[in-house]
């Protein structure tokens, strides 16, 4: 029987999976250098805190939640998102405290059962930030400014800010009322799924991406436009705070999250240079979700990156974090059998001095150790043999220039630094 990976998981090899993870430390630095310090999350939690705090009528938890039950009978489901985990995490460890500000990150995959497209996985990655403890305008520009600048820095092709407000519990629910008298008396230009979310989630129907739904939805009414004078203040403060740190925006009405815990400030970061699949960052302000999830009233503002689309907008850009040294510095081949534990030695000492090597114990001849220094990437072959064995040498052959040289095999400095630098052209071929 001939197994493959699942639909709409995929694997990461070499050299992909190189640059997949110097993108995530790239992620996990800028993190850092904003003051936020990571959490290691389980992958499955109980289904009971995605429903809680995604809310029930939300695609990810009708339609796209992988359910299974423990040993014990209970519900469990593979993380579809990275907030709720932390929330939880946070109010478990005391971490979310009334008058304490915690900044916190995590990376790792997530699982949603979606019609797989570019950028779009059954198992993908997200790094996410969150901060807990502070309602002020400026944390939520702050965190904004984070990844903005991330993306000036790095060159993400077509990258544009989306900003919106979603209001508070005392303004929203007249809006809702508001959207809801709006989108009945056009029913009959709205789609099937537009038609029921109007009963379930009506801010959701303005995220509706079907071509024949778009006139209608652009004339809806604005929550901008039914904000009370607190959350019009906290917006208009977020704005100008971005302004001032020359952060460009564009102000997006129809913005809505798809999650139901966002509060205040909503954002994405979106290119065109993905087709269909535009957003590659996103995030906004969740007050009241962690006193939702039985912890106490503090509020929050988080953000989340899509480590997929980002590679893959990072790639067409030519800007992927590649390294520029070989993934294996020197290769090493006994000349005879009786060279093999000269050889082991050998790797032993340029281990232990951070040189990267392998043995190639296998290639019973010259030829093809040669063949296999190439495929495992080498940049050096080291040959030993008796000669070798009995001068304490190696001799070393640049395959990058042809030219080689021996050298003694302890960790002698000379050897140490031919290893980090190149042989010059003119050594003994």
């Amino acid at each position: 029987m001939k197994y493959q990976a699942p639909r709409g998981v995929k694997d990461l090899l070499p050299p992909e999976s190189e640059a997949f993870r110097r993108l995530e430390d790239e992620i996990r630095e800028t993190f850092t250098l904003s003051g936020f310090r990571e959490v290691r999350l389980p992958i499955f939690e109980s289904a009971a805190l995605f429903t809680r705090s995604i809310g029930e009528s939300t695609d990810i938890v009708e339609k796209e939640m992988y359910l299974f039950e423990g040993k014990g009978g209970e519900k469990l489901a593979l993380r579809p998102e990275g907030t709720a985990s932390l929330l939880r995490a946070a109010i478990e460890h005391r971490l979310a405290e009334p008058g304490r500000t915690s900044r916190l990150f995590y990376q790792g995959a997530m699982f949603r059962h979606e019609r797989p497209q570019a950028g779009r996985l059954r198992q993908f990655h997200q790094a996410g930030a969150e901060v807990l403890g502070p309602n002020d305008p400026d944390t939520d520009a702050d965190l904004i400014a984070t990844v903005s600048r991330y993306a000036q820095r790095t060159g993400i092709p077509g990258s544009r800010l989306l900003l919106n407000s979603m209001g508070c519990e005392a303004c929203r629910p007249e809006y809702r009322k508001q959207l809801v008298a709006y989108l009945e008396a056009r029913k009959s230009n709205l789609c099937e799924t537009c038609i029921r979310r109007i009963g379930t989630n009506p801010l959701r129907v303005l995220d509706c991406k079907v071509e024949g739904c778009q006139k209608t939805l652009n004339a809806a009414p604005a929550i901008t436009s039914f904000l009370c004078p607190a959350s019009r203040e906290h917006f208009e403060r977020v704005c100008q705070a971005l302004n001032e740190g020359e952060i460009p925006y564009i102000l997006s009405p129809r913005l809505v999250r798809g999650l139901d815990y966002y509060t205040e400030t909503a954002f994405e970061w979106v290119s065109d240079a993905l087709g269909a699949q535009s957003t590659w960052a996103a995030g906004g302000r969740y007050n009241g979700l962690v006193s939702s999830l039985g912890g106490p009233d503090v509020p929050g503002v988080g953000l989340a990156i899509g480590i997929e689309r980002l590679y893959l907008l990072r790639e067409q850009a030519g800007t992927l974090p590649l390294s520029a040294e070989p993934p294996v510095t020197i290769a090493l081949h006994p000349l005879d059998d009786d060279s093999r534990a000269y050889i082991r030695t050998i790797l032993t000492t340029l281990r232990a001095e951070g040189i990267s090597c392998v043995g190639l114990f296998g290639a019973n001849r010259l030829k093809k150790a040669f063949v296999s220094a190439e495929r495992e990437g080498a940049r050096f072959i080291g040959l030993a043999g008796e000669n070798e064995r009995g001068n304490g040498t190696i001799t070393i052959k640049d395959l990058k220039t042809g030219a080689q040289k021996t050298v003694p095999a302890g960790s002698s400095a000379e050897l140490i630094s031919l290893l980090r630098s190149e042989i010059p052209a003119d050594s003994a071929r």
